[in-house]
């Protein structure tokens, strides 16, 4: 990717898992396009945010800005990832220690919040 500024970088995230998960809830496909361009430019925020998998994707994979748009797209748009996968230990612990929102309201129900 030529461009590599944080809007860009998240709207080209958001047309790609639009494409890739179009029935994942708009929460998880922010997430995904928000933590892509973090990996890649540093910066985060644009479709909400930070959320719980959000937190989680840069505590796994930070400090931002050291990924590949390509290389960002791999790591989180895995099944068993920190944005679509199933929530671990290392989300409970953000969930427990970060501020959340725009959250899931699944992922809130699994996490104990009503």
């Amino acid at each position: 990717m030529s461009e590599q500024t944080p809007f860009y970088v998240q709207k080209q995230a958001m047309k790609l898992v639009n494409d890739k998960r179009p029935n994942a809830s708009g929460y998880k496909r922010a997430a995904f396009a928000n933590s892509v361009a973090y990996l890649v430019t540093g910066a985060s925020g644009g479709y909400g945010g930070p959320s719980v998998r959000e937190h989680t994707a840069s505590q796994m994979y930070g400090p931002g800005g050291a990924y590949t748009f390509e290389e960002a797209v791999e790591l989180l748009l895995s099944d068993e990832g920190p944005i679509f996968g199933p929530l671990t230990d290392v989300h409970r612990f953000c969930w427990e220690n970060e501020h959340c929102f725009d959250d899931d309201p699944e992922d809130k129900a699994e996490l104990g919040l009503k």
